[in-house]
């Protein structure tokens, strides 16, 4: 019996390792002879270079920066196999601030930078960059700007892929743009958010004009306060995080002879079709027709098309509680590991 465990973390509650870790010594308790393989995962976002790390090895190298607001700071990036992960929360994330109207304004990528060019000079091949969680608006010209350059005299990498990894679909600018849709969390009031989506059109008919790119037309180009627009203006690419992962670690290869897969995240609903791991790791298992499951923290209404592609879909709670006590990690590991010993009781012993 083969079976493969790849649950992307219960954000704020447990991590990847830690869930399929207490799913894996549920399954062999009730089937000894069980062989479980376990991914750490992540679609992009949290977790992401600990599931990289986990599957490819590499040190985490220290670099003196500032952060959004200018203030120095360490931050860490890894490499492994002449690769850079650079989780740009670690620079520039939103936890360093308090989101205000002041922060909206000033927050800036420029930090960034500083990660670039060191993983530059240490020689690697690729920059992966991790967006998500970062409280800048500043369209990514921060971070041009400590490259030593700007739009107008785009910076050049010296032949050094540059890939983020994003499980958000916005554009630049406009109604589904980084100001309009992510401004309100990051301390942008209506007017400053009508402000800075200007200033995005701009550049996106000045980027139009002078580069033939059209950063409305390239999905994740509005991740991480138009962030992704700056990658692509790089000459890099922006991509469904679970499914470089998944190359990385070459999860398919290891699936195919496999007789279940368990997946799953925090919470399930319309949004998770949109890249995330469950979705991926469903994708993979209709293709080489692999039965799986996931286990989630909590389920919404509309699941969308991943419902077809599971064969269930469980929720780890077991009795109403209050937020705070349910996402406690010992309360989600034990619940999952019960979950899980039922599941496997009832499809393999039963």
């Amino acid at each position: 019996m083969k079976i493969v465990v790849a649950i992307d973390s219960f954000k704020g509650s447990a991590s990847s390792r830690e869930l399929n870790e207490e799913v894996k010594k549920a399954i062999v308790s009730v089937l000894p002879d069980a062989e479980v393989t376990t991914f750490e995962i992540a679609d992009g976002g949290e977790g992401t270079i600990s599931a990289i790390k986990a599957g490819l090895g590499g040190v985490f190298v220290p670099v003196s920066t500032v952060d959004l607001m200018g203030n120095p700071i360490t931050a860490n990036y890894l490499i492994t196999s002449n690769i850079a992960i650079i989780e740009v929360a670690e620079v520039v994330g939103i936890d360093k601030i308090t989101p205000s109207k002041e922060t909206f304004q000033q927050a800036s990528t420029y930090g960034l930078a500083s990660l670039f060019k060191d993983a530059m000079e240490k020689g690697v091949k690729e920059i992966i960059l991790t967006l998500g969680g970062t409280g800048t608006s500043d369209g990514g010209i921060g971070l041009l700007e400590g490259l030593g350059g700007d739009i107008d005299h785009l910076p050049s990498l010296n032949k050094v892929k540059i890939t983020a990894l994003a499980d958000v679909n916005n554009v630049y600018a406009g109604p589904e743009g980084y100001a309009r849709v992510f401004g309100k969390q990051k301390g942008g009031t209506p007017d400053l958010i009508n402000k800075i989506d200007e200033q995005a059109q701009d550049i996106v008919e000045k980027v139009r004009s002078k580069y033939d790119i059209d950063l409305q037309k390239i999905p994740g180009t509005g991740a991480s306060g138009g962030l992704g627009g700056a990658v692509v203006l790089l000459g890099g690419t922006i991509e469904s995080g679970f499914y470089k992962i998944a190359h990385l670690l070459n999860i398919e290869s290891q699936i195919k002879t496999c007789d279940l897969i368990i997946t799953g995240e925090g919470r399930m609903d319309h949004q998770t079709s949109n890249g995330k791991v469950p979705f991926g790791m469903a994708m993979m298992a209709k293709k080489h027709k692999i039965p799986i499951i996931a286990f989630c923290g909590a389920i919404g209404d509309d699941l969308g098309i991943i419902e077809e592609l599971l064969l269930a879909s469980y929720s780890i709670q077991k009795e109403t509680l209050p937020l705070n006590e349910a996402m406690k990690k010992e309360k989600t590991l034990s619940n999952i590991n019960r979950l899980t010993k039922n599941v496997i009781r009832t499809r393999f012993l039963s």
